[in-house]
């Protein structure tokens, strides 16, 4: 297994070829993103909830104990800075996936492939793949989702500004993702804490509530233990 250091000088490698495999690098072109506030979280499930798209506190939860299990870490350790961490991705996935359809923007399993066999082959293999994406909270199962997700932006900025340089591109994503945000609304159970439209992360609680959102994992009790 390679170090970190080892992992992240070829994902900087990666990352200049065009294709981005760190999810959270998502954030820096969907950044500005505002809060609707529209969406309701009207099932006790709901993690956070994406336009009419809910995501849910079980596939939260599965995503974290996958992390946490292939990190070696013991089944239902509370991580709360990993949860949210997941939930962010989750909700951004999830934001960046509706505004693509909506523009008719779609990626095929062939290109996904094709995609995933080339960041293998820039990283050194599927295992400094794997490594690169867990050191990103993202686990083995939601690899190929995110690459899709890396396809979808590209595609996303070709459609929008398609004689614009790749920077007028980014931008385009950005303003139409923006306003697409805008107009579907995000929302964050509040014992997961407040969504931060402008920099796409998870702050904190509500000031009506209990700000422990910071030191104890909301899932604890739905991730099983050992």
């Amino acid at each position: 297994m390679r170090s970190e250091g080892e992992v992240s000088a070829r994902v900087q490698r990666a990352a200049r070829t065009g294709l981005r495999i760190h999810p959270m690098a998502v954030v820096a072109i969907v950044a500005g993103v505002l809060l609707s506030g529209c969406a309701g979280l009207g099932q006790a499930g709901a993690a956070a909830d994406v336009g009419a798209t809910q995501i849910s506190s079980e596939t939260l939860a599965a995503d974290v104990a996958a992390v946490q299990e292939q990190r070696g870490v013991p089944a239902g350790t509370a991580n709360a800075a990993l949860t949210l961490s997941v939930l962010q991705r989750l909700i951004i996935t999830e934001l960046v996936d509706q505004a693509a359809s909506a523009q008719g923007v779609s990626v095929t399993q062939g290109e996904i492939d094709t995609a995933q066999q080339q960041l293998e082959a820039q990283l050194g293999g599927p295992e400094a793949l794997v490594a690169a994406y867990l050191d990103a909270d993202v686990p083995l199962s939601g690899i190929t989702r995110q690459v899709e997700l890396s396809l979808q932006v590209q595609l996303l900025g070709a459609t929008l500004a398609p004689q614009a340089d790749p920077n007028g591109q980014q931008q385009a994503v950005v303003q139409y993702v923006t306003g697409f945000g805008i107009q579907e609304g995000v929302e964050v159970s509040p014992r997961f804490g407040t969504w931060d439209a402008g920099a796409l992360t998870i702050g904190p609680l509500p000031s009506d509530l209990s700000t422990t959102v910071q030191t104890v994992d909301p899932l604890a009790e739905l991730i099983p233990a050992p």
